[in-house]
């Protein structure tokens, strides 16, 4: 703690919020459209890119359990036609 009433950055306290706030505020720019559509695309092709390796890291797991369904309805049927003809 400082004597001064300084925090740990040096700044005193009633200089933390206030005026060096209102000056950043009044430098703020509207961004140009060619930077609103490089950042979309950028975001497009990760959500992509994220999309097809979830895809692709669970088709496999979907393709196993629906052979493993229909091996087990074809099971079921052979079965059942083996005892109707009993």
């Amino acid at each position: 703690m400082n004597p001064e009433g300084a925090d740990s950055t040096g700044v005193p306290p009633d200089q933390e919020t206030g005026r060096p706030i209102q000056v950043l505020f009044d430098q703020e720019l509207e961004p140009s459209p060619e930077f609103i559509a490089k950042v979309r695309r950028r975001i497009y092709r990760r959500t992509t890119a994220s999309q097809f390796a979830a895809f692709s890291w669970n088709l496999p797991k979907i393709i196993l359990l629906e052979m493993a369904s229909l091996i087990g309805h074809l099971a079921r049927a052979v079965g059942a036609s083996k005892e109707s003809k009993r």
